[in-house]
């Protein structure tokens, strides 16, 4: 007897189904037709894969061209060689090329009846491949519109699982949503902080303040992140229901430019509720108003950012970072400068000589910052900042670890061949730089605890030894520079701004005003809050300025006594001596390093 070969090809759509029955009905089916050498080519894929991307079907074209006795393939359904039209007529186009055979058992259809292919036969071809589709298209109807239905009913509900919710199996035995109380306790707290402050202390926390304080005190770490701190506001399906709205790439776009490039799905959602409709409603107007209010220094750390203000409208200055010939010239100047209703105010302000000369006017008042400082319980403080420490520590160590396990799966996709993995290559790449910036977020929130713990550690008894001792890096710090500014400014008024000379008027927060203010309030009318002015020499030399501070207003003195200003500081400083109170005091030009 002579043999006859064949390919038996056989396809399951998940790794959890069986091909067995289909080879054994196959083999038998092939027997009744006088087959007896077989080929078994089983695969476990999808049935809506593009051909170049049908491992079965590509082996099968393989193997005949190592092998050309095999001339006839059996499969059970025209299904199991393909569910898109298009792939099933370009694998016809291989049979009839090649001169291949084709059965389909369940049909009992042949591709050739007498050694060639009819017209009956490619128009039943035709046919059966449409059938395929359609069967696929409304089975994938039928499971869409029965999930609709269930996650209208709180079931079914796949995907990631909302931070407040845990996934367990309901009655039915289908998915469904429980609210997990120990996280859904911190997503009402977030809530309630955005909205009405945070102990007090706080009473507008932005959401990068709100992230912090959750890493502080040791909330779960999806809460560190200001992204997720900010998707959570946003998240309706808190209040109980929300309707989606999810758009992801279609995979087969890039091959057919005729199908739709975004895949779009929309589902209504049933949750348990964690959060009443009216604090969700709140919330949102809360973020709308606020997103004009926010600071925009993700790239820049202004130091003076919504201190210091316009001479002629009263609106904060806002920065203008720019570099003229590779060297900086950074600038305060009116936000209205160019706005619809322009001030007229069109001066610039040079941002490194009023950084500098301000800070070189609170880095004289460091006992005031330790009076604040010992206002609060040192041993509470340092306990909290050292849980925010080791926090923070423990995040970084979770992201480091990350980072070696991507580059592993970096190194993975490099080494696997005859495949493109051009766009998992470059989502790891990106994945990879997203985790080294949080990263180096944390680890600048590291530095800034660090700072902390220095000011408020009860065994350091002299607190400005301390930051003095420390100076080096807070002058290298933006951040740190800020931060100390604000503890103590309330806001900065420029009263005259000329080639020659800056005047700043510099009111101080309440928490503490000197002797001599006392002194000199008894004899002179003085506002309560403490006031100070700096009148900044640049005829001093290019790099070196002077600055001359005093308590007196210098805004209420005569347009003479302006005028002359500097010599009317040298009759105040005479003054001053003979009363024995030395406050007429060169404040030394600080030429700041901070990045």
């Amino acid at each position: 007897m002579e043999d006859k070969h064949a390919i038996l090809l056989v396809r399951v759509s998940t790794l959890t189904q069986d091909y067995s029955a289909q080879i054994a009905d196959l083999k038998e089916y092939a027997i009744s037709k006088g087959y007896n050498k077989f080929h078994v080519i089983d695969t476990k894929e999808s049935g809506l894969v593009e051909i170049e991307d049908k491992l079965g079907t590509n082996e099968m074209f393989t193997f005949h061209e190592k092998h050309p006795k095999y001339k006839t393939v059996f499969i059970t359904e025209m299904s199991r060689l393909g569910r898109r039209q298009s792939v099933l007529h370009h694998i016809k186009e291989w049979f009839i090329k090649n001169t291949i055979q084709l059965y389909v058992k369940d049909n009992d259809y042949q591709l050739y009846k007498k050694g060639k292919v009819t017209f009956e036969g490619e128009l039943m071809f035709s046919l059966y491949s449409m059938f395929a589709e359609a069967e696929i298209k409304q089975k994938k109807d039928r499971f869409l519109r029965k999930r609709r239905e269930l996650m209208e009913q709180g079931y079914s509900i796949g995907g990631k699982v909302l931070f407040g919710y845990e996934r367990v199996k309901a009655d039915n035995n289908r998915n469904t949503l429980k609210i997990n109380d120990k996280n859904a306790s911190y997503v009402r707290t977030i809530f309630n902080w955005y909205l009405h402050g945070i102990d007090d202390n706080i009473p507008d926390p932005s959401i990068k303040v709100i992230a912090i304080e959750c890493m502080k005190r040791g909330y779960p770490s999806y809460t560190h992140s200001k992204r997720n701190v900010n998707k959570l506001l946003k998240e309706e399906g808190y209040t109980g229901f929300k309707t989606t709205n999810n758009k992801r790439k279609n995979p087969l776009y890039e091959k057919n430019p005729n199908e739709p490039k975004y895949l779009v799905s929309n589902y209504n959602i049933k949750y348990p509720i964690i959060i009443e409709r009216s604090l969700f409603d709140a919330v949102q107007e809360k973020l709308k108003t606020n997103v004009s209010k926010a600071t925009r220094d993700s790239v820049h750390t202004t130091i003076l950012a919504r201190l210091i203000k316009c001479p002629a409208c009263g609106r904060s200055l806002s920065a203008n970072y720019r570099l003229k010939q590779k060297k900086p010239k950074h600038s305060y100047r009116c936000t209205s400068r160019t706005g619809a209703t322009p001030c007229g105010n069109t001066q610039s302000f040079s941002m490194n000589l009023l950084d500098s000369a301000v800070w070189g006017l609170v880095k004289r008042d460091l006992p005031a910052l330790s009076k604040i400082i010992t206002q609060i319980n040192p041993n509470i403080e340092i306990a909290e900042l050292e849980t925010h420490k080791n926090n923070v520590q423990n995040e970084v160590s979770t992201l480091e670890n990350q980072i070696v396990r991507l580059k592993k799966d970096l190194k993975r996709s490099r080494e696997i061949k005859n495949t493109d993995m051009t766009d998992d290559i470059d989502s790891i790449y990106k994945e990879i730089d997203k985790v080294g910036g949080r990263i180096d977020n944390l680890k600048n929130e590291l530095a800034l605890i660090e700072s902390k713990l220095l000011l408020v550690n009860d065994e350091q008894l002299d607190i400005e030894s301390v930051v003095m001792n420390n100076i080096d890096a807070i002058e290298s710090s933006k951040e740190l520079l800020k931060q100390y500014i604000n503890y103590f400014i309330d806001s900065i008024e420029i009263l005259n701004h000329s080639r020659e000379n800056t005047i700043l008027k510099v009111i101080f927060k309440e928490f503490t005003k000197p002797k001599f203010w006392e002194f000199v309030k008894s004899k002179d009318t003085l506002p309560d809050k403490r006031v100070e002015y700096l009148y900044i020499d640049k005829r001093v030399t290019r790099q070196i300025k002077l600055a001359r501070m005093t308590h007196y207003p210098i805004d209420m003195f005569s347009d003479a006594h302006r005028q002359n200003l500097p010599m009317y500081l040298d009759n105040l400083k005479d003054f001053i001596d003979s009363n024995k109170h030395d406050q007429n005091q060169h404040v030394p030009y600080i030429k700041l390093n901070a990045k």
